[in-house]
């Protein structure tokens, strides 16, 4: 590492004018102070472009890119284009890091002879509170000197995120093998995380909270979308195909934790769509059904263990389309018909729970005119002899 390594840190800019500036002083206030700060305005339709232009008139190591809009991958894929920095860091617009995290990641990096750090983060609301969390990411309390195959692992089994703003890298990283973003999805950070990692030689983790991610209403996960099904699974598929490309070892580890990753999100696909009504794509179904198979196949053949959790999954799922069609089994066939009835069962229900409903709501109105019938007869003067006051007032005590 130079002895004062220019830092390039990346920010995609779209529809965040309530959030970017105190995003942009975050990282204008590094106690680091030799930093490229890349602005990608990703052809913002609000103030965010002007916004950008007085950050830089401000600090000459801002440059803005303007550019037609194209998605959070495009955007980090035109600001790492350009960049020049030894070392590059993502920054999202809506969020905040830490004053020390440029010069705490660089201090690591030399103390532990790493070429990749990484660091904890934690949550604040659209207001800036701290929220309660708890990621798996987040679960150490030392440091931690982990090998490329062990980061994948852990990455995979969900114990490091994929976010991209958790970590600093080399920009050779991305430079020296032909890395980019995909463009037109969403998930892009858990589809090339793993190229990240499994270029590095040496993994340190610190112990540091060093980045505020900010949940908010409008962000790209904060709604459910049936298309981010798709996503999802060309992201793992994507994991996958450069880990065992790079690591063929892993090769069975991945099979196993594919096949986990895949039932539980297709038990998601199913509880999602039951209960908000969702519209999945059937083709997409069909598809998520014949990656399991597959993936079982493989597993079944391998030296991995399938874990009980998983198997009782793979149960639930097969138990959740015989109830729903009687002939869809082990096989996993005739997926539109499967999708059709569960809707229609949800439908019925719906229709069930309504009539319940309001033949519940007729039976208190009906109560309530009674006791209000038994009240009045029961009032003095109303002309009532005392035997007949006498019958009422049980009546009145019996309902």
């Amino acid at each position: 590492m130079a002895e004062n390594p220019l830092v390039s840190v990346i920010v995609p800019v779209y529809k965040v004018e309530r959030f970017l500036d105190e995003c942009v002083a975050s990282v204008t206030g590094q106690t680091y102070r030799n930093l490229e700060i890349l602005l990608v305005d990703d052809g913002s339709p609000d103030g965010c472009p002007a916004m950008c232009d007085e950050w830089a008139a401000r600090d000459s190591r801002i440059r803005v890119i303007h550019k037609p809009n194209g998605g959070l991958s495009d955007a980090r894929n035109a600001g790492l284009a350009q960049s020049t920095g030894e070392y590059v860091y993502f920054a999202d617009s809506d969020d905040t890091i830490d004053p020390h995290l440029v010069e705490d990641c660089l201090n690591a990096l030399a103390q532990y002879d790493a070429d990749l750090v990484m660091f904890k983060f934690d949550t604040i609301s659209e207001n800036g509170r701290t929220l309660l969390s708890d990621y798996k990411h987040n679960d150490f309390d030392e440091v931690q000197i982990l090998t490329p195959q062990e980061g994948i692992k852990a990455q995979v089994k969900s114990e490091i995120d994929g976010y991209f703003w958790a970590f600093l890298a080399p920009a050779s990283t991305y430079k020296d093998h032909d890395f980019s973003f995909p463009v037109g999805r969403k998930i892009e950070d858990m589809a090339r995380i793993c190229n990240v990692i499994g270029e590095s030689t040496r993994i340190v983790r610190i112990p540091k909270v060093l980045y505020h991610y900010r949940l908010r209403q409008g962000s790209i996960t904060a709604t459910l979308d049936p298309k981010l099904n798709r996503d999802w699974r060309r992201a793992a598929d994507d994991r996958e195909e450069y880990v065992e490309r790079r690591y063929p070892e892993l090769k069975s580890f991945m099979k196993m934790q594919q096949l986990n990753f895949f039932a539980n999100l297709d038990y998601e696909t199913i509880r999602q769509s039951i209960i908000t009504g969702l519209k999945i794509d059937p083709e997409d179904a069909d598809a998520m059904r014949r990656r399991i198979e597959g993936l079982t196949r493989d597993v079944e053949g391998s030296d991995e263990e399938m874990p009980q959790a998983t198997r009782e999954l793979l149960d639930l799922l097969t138990r959740s389309m015989d109830e729903a069609l009687d002939d869809v089994k082990d096989s996993f066939q005739d997926v539109r018909e499967y999708w059709h009835q569960l809707r229609a069962v949800w439908a019925q229900k719906a229709t069930e729970n309504k009539a319940e409903a309001e033949a519940r709501a007729e039976e208190k109105a009906e109560a309530r005119a009674r006791r209000k019938a038994l009240k009045e007869a029961t009032q003095p003067g109303a002309g009532l002899s005392h035997a007949d006051m006498k019958a009422w007032e049980e009546a009145w005590d019996e309902s």
